[in-house]
């Protein structure tokens, strides 16, 4: 009789084991994709109507991948009030992390359908104005000439924009100035620039082919607005050297700046490149700031640790090898 006890025994405890594997085989089991996009189109809808016409399905398909989902989870996603249906304190839970996620998918589904349709996939690429106009085009050009089947997507921003972008992840690479305390970032440094006051012709720096220091404190400026590190480098030089610009309009745009510059509202302070066809037209002058120049680092940014694709691999090289070369021979 003992044995036969020992045998039952020994039977419940295999079945307790085997239903502990199968309990933990369904915690461990990952969440089906299609059934996340239903749970979060049903969130968006608050209908199981709706989510059905969306997805192209039945009514009683969503209803029943949603019974399958709270079965999967192990608690109650949903509240059911008449036709509306509201979360639960679970089903918010739930829907913080599947937005990321599929918007993640959606990102891999990109890139994906880019390696199909363009050879190589796309670069969704950070740069200012200014960089749009004077540093993508040769680089582009190039780079279009081995990879014409390359898709881009460019967003138009200043460096500590496109700073952000890179570490949300909304861009790939950035055409930026050198960051400053992101560890977050990589950083490529391709050239320098030289910042320069610039005058309009008729100025008494102008015709004196010097500064005034003297007259400078009265002088009124047009800056880069102080959000940008431009500002920031500018205002950091003129503490060293013991100047406080009192009066000064912040503006975003150079093509403005230059524009109120040749109309006598202010002094800027530009690089050279941005001021040539000026320059060369009469319009305006450019004047050292003094003995100790101002420099910029210009470079492609990228958020550290991301692995870079053929594509953007091929940017940064020819960014960095012959990209931004022009500037070398500039000379005003």
């Amino acid at each position: 009789m003992w044995r036969n006890l020992d045998k039952i025994s020994n039977i419940i405890n295999l079945d307790h084991d085997l239903l502990e594997n199968e309990n933990e085989m369904k915690r461990i089991r990952p969440f089906d994709t299609r059934q996340l996009e239903a749970f979060y189109m049903l969130c968006q809808t608050g209908s199981f109507t709706k989510t059905a016409k969306h997805l192209f399905l039945t009514q009683s398909a969503v209803s029943h991948s949603m019974k399958n989902l709270e079965e999967e989870a192990g608690c109650k996603l949903f509240r059911r009030q008449g036709k509306r249906v509201t979360l639960t304190e679970a089903g918010d839970r739930l829907l913080d992390f599947v937005r990321p996620f599929l918007d993640q998918m959606e990102n891999v589904r990109d890139e994906l359908d880019g390696f199909e349709k363009f050879g190589i996939g796309r670069i969704r690429l950070g740069a200012s104005a200014q960089a749009c106009r004077f540093f993508l085009p040769p680089i582009l050009r190039e780079f279009k000439e081995t990879q014409p089947l390359c898709r881009f997507e460019v967003k138009c921003d200043d460096s500590p924009a496109c700073f952000d972008l890179l570490s949300e992840g909304k861009i790939d690479l950035a055409i930026t100035l050198a960051p400053i305390n992101l560890p977050e970032i990589e950083f490529v440094p391709c050239f320098n620039d030289e910042l320069r006051f610039v005058v309009p012709i008729n100025h008494p720096w102008a015709k004196d082919k010097k500064v005034n220091w003297d007259h400078a404190r009265s002088e009124n400026f047009i800056l880069y607005n102080r959000t940008s590190y431009t500002f920031r480098m500018l205002t950091d030089y003129f503490d060293r050297l013991g100047l406080r610009l009192s009066s000064f309009m912040e503006i975003s745009s150079p093509e403005a700046s230059k524009e109120l510059i040749k109309v006598g509202m202010g002094i800027g302070i530009l690089a050279n490149w941005a001021v040539e066809e000026d320059i060369k037209r009469g319009e305006l002058v450019s004047l050292s700031l003094g003995a100790k120049k101002l420099s910029r680092t210009w470079g492609i940014s990228v958020r550290k640790g991301r692995r870079l694709n053929k594509a953007e691999r091929m940017f940064m090289k020819i960014a960095e090898e012959s990209g931004c070369h022009w500037m070398v021979n500039r000379k005003l």
